[in-house]
């Protein structure tokens, strides 16, 4: 699965990968709470799936 936030951060991974890492950047970055629904409501099936977490070009 893929998520990619509004300020350009990217995850993908596993479906619970995925929902944890949008979770916490949310929080982190945000300072918002999401429910897993809320992630699973914004994803999608990516291509490849190797986990991550950054920003494009920032070598992940």
């Amino acid at each position: 699965m893929e998520v990619t936030c509004r300020c350009g951060w990217i995850i993908r991974g596993s479906r619970s990968e995925v929902i944890r890492g949008v979770q916490s950047h949310a929080r982190s970055e945000h300072g918002t709470e999401l429910t897993p629904g809320e992630v699973r409501a914004v994803w999608r099936v990516a291509d490849q799936a190797p986990a991550s977490g950054g920003r494009p070009g920032a070598g992940k």
